[in-house]
């Protein structure tokens, strides 16, 4: 004998396929699973899923004759998607979210057409197009990318994005100082600094220290070139 039961939880993985549409499901998303286990004993872990997108799932007779809030998982759901589900069930058997959002999405077509048409008779501007209920929007994304919705159900931050952005904030405090300096400095200040730089390291690199002998060879030169002169003027004198 197969138990079959329900449960409502978000996405843990993208690896899950809806039973109706054949389309992945994503990540942190609404879905509804259907359990299917050999007794009432068996462990949750144990049984065989079937999973569904919220928006595709059909109400069946069993989850219509239990209190909602005694539904598996349930509790664990943000507010909106309590009231969805709630919604949803109190349609009755074969109901399904995604029928409300066409005829939501209808209905507020149609609003906007007949205020189009009475703004162009009566010749005032036509109005603004409402923003569709928040309630309204669908978790599951009809694209072929799968998107991941921690962000919106979670609140919780994108640190790899986080972290890029700490990168690029400091790349660019990094090349606007870069640029102040640049401004401070010119361009010909920083040319006549290195030329002095350069001239002053080669009188550095030319001069050589005197060895002993030099400045002894030197130093009696110097005392010949002065009796020399002291001899010069006491012969010119006579």
């Amino acid at each position: 004998m197969v138990v079959i039961s329900y449960c409502v939880e978000y996405a843990q993985s993208q690896k899950s396929t809806c039973l109706k549409c054949n389309k992945v499901i994503p990540n942190k998303s609404l879905r509804v699973g259907r359990m299917e286990r050999q007794s009432e004993k068996e462990k949750k872990k144990f049984a065989k899923f079937r999973w569904y997108h919220f928006k595709c799932f059909e109400v069946p007779e069993i989850m219509t004759k239990i209190p909602v809030h005694l539904i598996r998982g349930q509790v664990d759901l943000l507010d909106k998607d309590k009231l969805r589900l709630e919604r949803v069930i109190k349609l009755g058997v074969g109901a399904s979210w995604g029928q409300i959002v066409d005829q939501h999405k209808k209905k507020v077509k149609e609003e906007e057409e007949a205020a189009e048409a009475e703004a162009l008779e009566n010749g005032t501007p036509l109005p603004s197009k409402k923003k569709s209920d928040a309630m309204m929007d669908s978790d599951d994304d009809e694209d072929a990318t799968p998107k991941d919705f921690t962000a919106q159900l979670t609140g919780e931050v994108d640190r790899k994005q986080e972290r890029k952005n700490r990168k690029m904030n400091k790349l660019k405090a990094k090349t606007d100082g870069a640029k102040v300096a640049k401004k401070k400095h010119p361009t010909t200040t920083t040319a006549t600094a290195t030329a002095g730089t350069s001239f002053a390291s080669k009188a550095a690199k030319d001069f050589k220290p005197m060895s002993a002998v030099e400045k002894a060879i030197a130093s009696s030169r110097t005392d010949s070139n002065r009796k020399l002169e002291q001899m010069k003027n006491k012969f010119g004198k006579k």
